[in-house]
């Protein structure tokens, strides 16, 4: 088969296992997949992340607004999680896109016009054969449209007695070559994906979207035959305690433990993985039939805390003048509450206070768990060597400016909570008593 070839192996990320079954495709321009098996048309008018942007810097709430909103009809809680799909490499740069770096970004592909401009050699048969080797399945035409334009496209036929003849040339049908299209295949039982009769300079993506695991869309260019491995992150939560006791924890305690370290990741895949009456705790779920809305399936700080204290099964409904979403709700005051002041003395399920001086409340809160290790939600992996020991929800705004600057749920070490106090201007950290009694 003329053209180049895509192969590769699809394995999972925390074991390097090859995933078998799975469907494997390659998007690109209809153009370049003339000679390729199965072509298939994607509709026109379809949202494709084909468009690539360099030079913008900001948020992905600041991209949707200055570039999308108004303009691709994709909803803000698509294009917030996609982003992240469709560009690794803005997690690595704690989710905001820099300006020297290339993203791809969401437009709409287009139409699926039909012109006769292909121009087939050396093919024999009937337009019937014709039809069934080249063009079925693969332009938006029917058998009788094809039959009867044939000829009008290609007189020398009808002298031919209706029959292709492999010394001459025929314009056949075919989509305008800007419009997408795409080639699937399975990966066999060891993970190995092939696609074959790729024409040189198509450019496009790998895509794989495994159930359970994070979807995968690799940009690729095709200048040659190449190999692309794809690795599969995901497949739930993989953070685990490297605390040395663990075991000898009290369960409840394990429990505030496991919690919190399921819940790192972008915060749709947490939402999403979270039972109905703890998202019902979550911030965003108030947002939950409002895609667009800049906190759709938000989880603030407090939500993050309240949730796996609650998931342990201890209550977090007391009183303090505020509720459970906020940051305040964790201050030093409750009778609920320990303010904690010896700096030896740190355990699992600590919460640690934010605020400024002058202001009525605190600000922000994180949630201490002692070290840990793993690949969370979003394929993002956390080695010992971090001496990661704190989880923390929705670091949301730049208090200098006031702008929003990443969501999602994050790592990080007491040391930084405590020397840099999260932006903030003093620190505290309380303890729940009813935690204290089981430590």
């Amino acid at each position: 088969m003329a053209g180049h070839t895509i192969t590769g192996k699809v394995v999972r990320a925390f074991d390097l296992a090859p995933l078998a079954n799975q469907t494997v495709r390659f998007i690109t321009q209809a153009g370049y997949l003339h000679s390729a098996a199965n072509r298939s048309l994607l509709p026109g008018g379809q949202i494709d992340w084909t468009r690539s942007i360099t030079g913008f810097a900001g948020t992905r709430w600041d991209c949707w607004e200055q570039q999308i909103s108004g303009k691709v009809n994709i909803s803000w809680g698509d294009f917030r999680d996609n982003a992240l799909i469709y560009n690794p490499h803005l997690s690595e740069d704690g989710r905001v896109y820099q300006p020297e770096k290339s993203y791809l970004l969401p437009e709409v592909s287009s139409g699926q016009e039909v012109a006769w401009s292909r121009v087939l050699s050396g093919f024999t048969g009937s337009r019937w054969d014709c039809w069934e080797l080249q063009v079925k399945g693969k332009v938006p035409i029917t058998w009788q449209e094809f039959c009867d334009n044939a000829l009008v496209h290609n007189p020398q036929l009808a002298a031919d007695g209706r029959l292709f003849q492999p010394a001459k040339s025929y314009m056949v049908p075919d989509v305008i070559s800007t419009a997408r299209a795409y080639v699937e295949t399975k990966t066999d039982a060891s993970g190995n994906y092939r696609f074959e009769g790729i024409a040189p300079g198509a450019g496009g993506i790998l895509e794989i979207s495994a159930a359970g695991y994070t979807p995968v869309r690799q940009p690729v260019m095709v200048n040659g035959d190449i190999n692309q491995p794809i690795t599969v992150k995901g497949g739930g939560s993989g953070v685990r305690s490297a605390l040395p006791n663990y075991g000898a924890l009290h369960p409840k305690v394990r429990a505030i433990i496991d919690q919190a370290l399921s819940m790192l990741g972008d915060e749709r895949s947490v939402y999403d993985s979270l039972p109905a009456n703890l998202q019902q705790m979550c911030y965003g779920a108030q947002f939950i039939n409002d895609p667009n809305n800049q906190y759709y399936k938000d989880i603030v700080c407090a939500d993050l805390v309240s949730i796996c204290l609650a998931a342990a099964g201890f209550n977090v409904s007391w009183s303090s003048g505020a509720n459970p979403h906020m940051a305040q709700h964790y201050a030093p005051g409750p009778a609920t509450l320990t303010e904690i002041t010896d700096d030896s003395d740190w355990q699992p399920g600590d919460v640690m206070v934010y605020g400024n001086h002058g202001a009525a409340r605190a600000g922000h809160v994180t949630l201490y768990v002692g070290p840990f290790q793993g690949t969370d939600r979003s394929g993002k992996t956390y080695s010992l060597s971090g001496n990661n020991d704190v989880v923390e929800a929705s670091m949301n705004f730049d208090l200098a400016s006031g702008q929003r600057w990443g969501l999602g749920n994050i790592a990080a070490t007491r040391k930084q909570c405590q020397d840099g106090r999260r932006g903030y201007q003093w620190f505290k950290r309380v303890r729940l008593k009813e935690v204290a009694t089981l430590l």
